[in-house]
């Protein structure tokens, strides 16, 4: 993940200084389907539906290539498996739902390269810091199964018209997310269906 973030960011660099103009940022603001799973033992393997919402700014660097940064509240649900309790022995506590819910302040810093004037690439890595745990994998006093942050990647596709995007966005995890022990991992598993609307 270091030699990752290092390269990303050796290459905006060098983007940057090969301008020969300055070009304004713009800002707006999206939101999305957010259908997430997360993968690994214990975990059941369907999507759940959630949602995403937040802001964007976006950096043009020349008429092909942008950065574009996001803040954004990341709904995550998912459901624990019926064969939790095979792989986690907790003392035979007694769990009150199978659902999980989790919320997240996500940090995407997207490069943006656009193939033509209506429909754009995007990939770039992701921070997220945990805000709020909805789940009863563990008791009240061992604290919660999920760790506090997550690093992730995140490539999709967008089609814009004017000052408004359609896009869809894959997301997958990079950190083991298991906070319970050291034996088994858990990645998260992201698909995002969204408008974002231009505002400046």
């Amino acid at each position: 993940m270091k030699y990752t973030t290092t390269s990303f960011l050796l290459f905006i660099t060098c983007m940057l200084q090969a301008q020969t103009k300055s070009t304004e940022w713009h800002f707006g603001v999206k939101t999305d389907l957010n259908f997430s799973t997360i993968k690994g033992n214990g975990m059941a393997t369907g999507f759940t539906t959630g949602a995403q919402f937040g802001g964007f700014a976006e950096k043009p660097l020349s008429n092909k290539w942008s950065i574009q940064p996001e803040l954004l509240f990341t709904q995550t649900n998912t459901k624990k498996a019926s064969d939790f309790m095979t792989y986690y022995n907790t003392e035979g506590n007694v769990f009150a739902a199978d659902n999980i819910k989790l919320g997240y302040i996500s940090v995407p810093v997207m490069v943006k390269y656009n193939l033509n004037k209506y429909v754009s690439i995007l990939a770039g890595p992701q921070y997220s810091i945990m805000l709020f745990d909805a789940e009863s994998l563990m008791d009240d006093n061992k604290g919660i199964a999920f760790k506090r942050y997550e690093f992730s990647a995140n490539a999709g596709l967008q089609f814009t018209i004017g000052s408004v995007a359609l896009y869809g966005r894959y997301n997958q995890g990079i950190t083991n997310i298991n906070d319970i022990d050291n034996r088994y991992a858990w990645h998260s598993r992201h698909i995002q269906a969204g408008i974002a609307f231009r505002i400046k």
